[in-house]
């Protein structure tokens, strides 16, 4: 009787539990961060890495009405200059992160319930919240998790598509693409998903549309395109990163030709690539299989073992999602897909990060076709015995 009772208990307020275990658990790396794994202590109570300082500066900057340096962070410097505007400690920078995780979360498990049912909302929730790597990065003042948020955010609306949410989209949009150079391939996604969802739900009018819109965009598009691979020098990116950025034991003798004639345009890229045709295939493989499995030989044992069980529990998942999708006609659901293909590619085309964290940003998408994926599982099941 105790035990139907504390079921029945468990099944109604499941998600609240899981929200209180994620709170609690956030507490105690917060509180703990010198004796827990991967955080190291946070002295003044947010952690800092590489770019930190650069956010800092450029939010101080804001302040004093200056544009900053690298104008491709510009959302997350305002971001931070909004708490420096008030005199809050960065440390209510990682409060504001670790919320706007919670509500994201929310946002996740709903989408996964649009598209399986309860079941596959709170095994996709649990994931989200519960893998580490993800979370990790609330307690940083660094643009990952600002970034993932927003993507969640604009993928909700877009999937629970209202006309009043047409303003709340084109912020959150604009502001998604600000926060790092990585916005650019969310403006490359969102335009093919675009064309895709207008062709398959036979509007022909918004098809040619945004066809003619794309010519009118591509000699602007093309002049960004430029820029972006001048400023960021993809050619020396691909022969001199590595396979992992700043791990050249991986390259494994992969030597690419360089041009002295090179303008470091899109035409000076293409010539590149077909120069080192062979050499780009294998290295482009390589460096999406690393992107993917999000391992790193740098890792310790441990932290190795912890993606691959992680990887292992959605992967499978998740590509039986992907198939149980595929039929889909919403905008969203297809913007889902690109995004995966798109910061795929963009790997395979430059290098796999150092920390594996550039993945980040599509697996929640991943967690969302898991979470299609083992709904199917279950009814699947279900079905079998029933017929058996």
């Amino acid at each position: 009787m105790i035990f139907e009772k504390a079921q029945n208990f468990i099944e109604k307020n499941i998600i609240y539990i899981i929200f209180f275990i994620y709170f609690l658990f956030m507490f105690v790396c917060y509180f703990g961060s010198n004796y827990f794994f991967f955080i190291r202590e946070m002295e003044f109570g947010y952690l800092t890495g590489g770019d930190s300082k650069r956010y800092i500066i450029g939010s101080e900057k804001i302040l004093n009405l200056e544009f900053p340096d690298r104008k491709s962070y510009l959302g997350y410097m305002l971001y931070i200059a909004f708490f420096k505007f008030f005199n809050l400690n960065l440390t209510y920078v990682v409060y504001s992160q670790i919320f706007l995780t919670f509500l994201s979360s929310i946002c996740i498990y709903k989408i996964s319930i649009k598209l399986s049912s309860r079941v596959g909302g709170i095994f996709c929730l649990s994931l989200y919240l519960f893998y580490f790597p993800i979370q990790v990065w609330n307690f940083y003042i660094l643009t990952e998790t600002l970034f993932i948020c927003s993507i969640i955010f604009l993928l909700f609306f877009l999937i629970f598509f209202q006309k009043k949410y047409i303003p709340i989209i084109i912020f959150l949009f604009i502001f998604a693409v600000s926060i790092r150079p990585h916005g650019i391939i969310l403006i490359l996604s969102f335009f093919m998903a675009f064309i895709i969802w207008a062709y398959l739900r036979n509007n022909l009018k918004l098809f040619w549309f945004s066809i003619l819109t794309i010519c009118i965009l591509s000699y602007p598009t093309f002049l960004i395109l430029n820029l972006y691979i001048a400023d960021q020098n993809i050619e020396y990116q691909i022969a001199n990163a590595g396979i992992l950025w700043g791990y050249k034991e991986l390259n494994n003798g992969l030597e690419f030709k360089m041009s002295d004639k090179s303008n470091g345009d899109i035409y000076s890229l293409l010539i590149f690539l077909k120069n080192n045709a062979y050499v780009f295939v294998n290295s482009f493989l390589k460096k999406i299989w690393y992107f993917l499995l999000r391992i790193r030989p740098h890792y310790s044992d441990f932290h190795n073992l912890y993606l691959i069980i992680f990887n292992i529990i959605y992967y499978p998942l998740a590509i039986y999602g992907f198939i149980k999708l595929k039929s889909k006609k919403s905008l969203g659901v297809i913007l889902i897909y690109i995004l995966i293909i798109c910061f795929t590619f963009t790997a395979g085309l430059t290098f796999a990060d150092w920390d594996s964290r550039f993945s980040l940003y599509i697996i929640p998408l991943f967690f969302i076709l898991a979470g299609v994926g083992f709904d199917s599982l279950i009814n699947l099941k279900e079905k079998f015995y029933k017929f058996k």
